[in-house]
């Protein structure tokens, strides 16, 4: 996806947000600098041709290296693991109780994807999870899904945050317990962006004893110019399905046409292009299958 103009504005905010969260008492000059590198990388760039993740990319990059930090996030990255760990036995218990195991673990899954320190939306994870239920996907074409997974012996699952992935990894095993013989691959990050999750989280909740671990690329999303030839092959290939969670490899993968049709968007509207896109409002759950352009 293009850049849009709700976009602009809220690159912007992102970085005045960063900086509070992760150095409250930075001068108000270092992050005007910030914004303002970050407003020449816009004008030296074809507007019509980059993706707000790829923007995304150099404006987390360039908070690191302001911060001398080439993870910065890394400590709030352990917290949300910590924090999902916590309700994983219990969200469990919930998920197999239930009257549909998969539908339910794929809106804990969406609901995990809550954890997001550079959206826009409120977070409120804990009340969210109390609250859940598979009639809060606003758009929901879980039937697609099921069909696809009847018919399919591969998924790959594009992961996003940190955190989040405790929940990922429940719907994982959950598919496993009815699909035993769905080969099911993992892609996380290749180096530390945000909060989103890399191998070394993977491996924290345990994640890589369970399934196969791959790196996608160094994005907020999917940057097609630095993508793991793994990810590559699965992505052009007309076999297995993929499931896309959260707003950033929606970003990346929306409007662009790829072999593979059996496409899934998992997350969770987090800004108002999303309300404009999928007509929705902000904080709801999307379940949507991918048609061409789209």
């Amino acid at each position: 996806m293009k850049l849009e103009p709700e976009c602009i504005g809220c690159l912007f905010n992102q970085i005045l947000k960063a900086f509070r969260l992760l150095k409250p008492d930075i001068s108000n000059n270092i992050i005007l600098n910030a914004q303002k590198q970050l407003m020449e990388f816009i004008i030296k760039k074809d507007i019509k041709n980059i993706t707000s993740p790829l923007v995304g990319k150099y404006l987390y990059n360039l908070i690191g290296n302001m911060l001398d930090e080439s993870d910065p996030y890394a400590k709030l990255k352990i917290e949300s693991n910590h924090l999902a760990l916590k309700f994983y036995k219990e969200i469990k218990e919930i998920v197999q109780n239930s009257q549909d195991p998969i539908l339910e673990a794929l809106v804990i899954s969406a609901l995990g994807n809550t954890i997001d320190f550079a959206s826009q939306h409120k977070i409120d994870f804990v009340n969210d999870l109390t609250q859940f239920s598979p009639k809060d996907l606003i758009i929901n074409d879980y039937p697609e899904f099921i069909k696809s997974l009847k018919n399919k012996d591969r998924l790959v699952i594009l992961l996003d945050n940190a955190g989040e992935i405790v929940f990922d990894k429940i719907l994982i095993e959950v598919l496993l317990e009815h699909y035993p013989y769905l080969n099911i691959i993992c892609a996380v990050r290749s180096a530390p962006i945000i909060n989103d999750a890399t191998i070394k989280d993977a491996e924290y909740i345990g994640l890589s004893n369970l399934v196969k671990i791959i790196e996608s690329s160094p994005a907020p999303g999917i940057d097609f110019s630095d993508i793991s030839k793994e990810l590559t092959i699965y992505l052009n290939s007309e076999d297995g399905m993929i499931l896309s969670k959260g707003q950033g490899n929606f970003e990346t993968l929306y409007g662009v046409d790829i072999p593979n049709k059996d496409v899934f968007y998992l997350l969770k509207a987090k800004c108002n292009l999303m309300e404009r896109i999928f007509g929705v409002k902000v904080g709801s759950l999307i379940f949507k299958k991918k048609i061409s352009g789209f």
